[in-house]
């Protein structure tokens, strides 16, 4: 949330109760904001824009995971490492505690992190749950597992939008990405979800299927977008390859994975592939606007913090709000704020030294063959 963000939408916040913004450039409507939210968005707003150490209000957004278990065997995906806290579904009473304490505040909510959403039977209850609060919701899925049944239930939840990762136009180039996985099923599940679309009317999320763009796949963006179109999707989008989940930058596997050509990096690099620093650090403003939910009930200040190197708390046993505004809290964002390099998952930062904004490359609405 930059200075011209608040400028540009003061006025639908103050007298058309709504805010209009992107998340990974899918362009995302709040409407009929309490007085609440509006205010809570301008006191955090602060805390986007200036260096305050202190949180000046409650979070806009959350990040919530419904499973940090996962169908597939992804490389460098933290879903199959044992060491990854919280390696199980979220229980339905956990995320509507979360929602009842934390949700008069929240715009939306980004519903995955390390794990297969899908695979909670629950994910459909929780999206309903929060539309029912006028909270928006964003999902990701590898779309490995879907029926009929399950097709027609996340269509008429409520859901905002759903990103189906599909990573490439082969068969090969698919499962390079996505071990595991089983690329005919998926196109069937995604021709499942358009029809069911279809079928409510169009009314439903935004179906956008992504390619995470690396070296086995960049030479079929230009099909990746025609198999979309076919297929029926409402956008097609590209995001970029990074290596630094665990907080850790790795040469060997930057020049592994990294798309040759420089339209799709995410980072430059020297000859050594080091990443070039020259576009400085992000400015993160997470752990004053943005908690993560894991399965376990554990919140912490972002999705990489892996290992509970530093939680906030547990909802399962406190009120958001005590844990939101604890000491706890407020010492790792004083800490944060004089030097977040100290932090292990901080220090290479996926946001950091990025050649673009945010993490998707490009994104396009189209106009599906019949």
């Amino acid at each position: 949330m930059k200075s011209g963000f608040l400028i540009r939408n003061g006025f639908n916040l103050l007298f058309r109760k709504r805010v209009v913004f992107q998340f990974d450039q899918i362009p995302l409507s709040a409407t009929h904001l309490s007085w609440k939210k509006r205010w809570n968005l301008v006191k955090i707003g602060l805390n986007r824009l200036f260096p305050i150490a202190r949180t000046m209000g409650r979070p806009y957004m959350a990040h919530i995971s419904p499973s940090n278990l996962c169908d597939l065997n992804c490389r460098i995906c933290p879903s199959k490492d044992e060491t990854t806290k919280a390696r199980m579904l979220l229980p339905f009473e956990t995320f509507r505690k979360f929602v009842d304490e934390a949700g008069d505040t929240l715009l939306y909510m980004i519903l995955w992190s390390w794990g297969e959403p899908i695979l909670n039977p629950e994910l459909a209850r929780m999206v309903r749950y929060a539309t029912d609060r006028n909270i928006l919701t964003v999902t990701s899925t590898n779309l490995n597992r879907l029926s009929d049944a399950q097709a027609m239930e996340l269509i008429q939840s409520g859901l905002s939008a759903l990103i189906i990762a599909v990573d490439g136009t082969k068969k090969e180039s698919y499962l390079a990405q996505r071990r595991g996985g089983d690329f005919d099923r998926v196109l069937k599940n995604i021709r499942t979800l358009v029809a069911a679309k279809k079928t409510n009317g169009g009314a439903g999320p935004i179906l956008n299927m992504r390619m995470v763009v690396s070296r086995e796949n960049e030479e079929e963006v230009d099909e990746f977008r025609q198999l979309a179109m076919k297929l029926g999707v409402d956008m097609v989008s590209y995001k970029a390859f990074s290596t630094r989940q665990d907080g850790t930058a790795d040469p060997e596997k930057d020049q592994q994975f990294a798309p040759k050509g420089d339209r799709f990096k995410w980072y430059r690099y020297t000859r050594g592939f080091e990443t070039e620093r020259n576009s400085g650090k992000y400015w993160c403003r997470f752990p004053w606007t943005k908690p993560t939910l894991f399965p376990d009930g554990e919140i912490i200040s972002c999705e990489f913090d892996l290992h509970y190197q530093h939680p906030f708390g547990n909802i399962n046993e406190q009120h958001f709000d005590k844990i939101w505004f604890s000491q706890k809290a407020e010492d790792f964002r004083h800490r944060f704020q004089a030097n977040r390099d100290q932090f292990g998952f901080c220090k290479n930062c996926v946001y950091d030294y990025r050649t673009f904004d945010g993490c998707v490359l490009s994104a396009e609405f189209l106009n599906a063959a019949e």
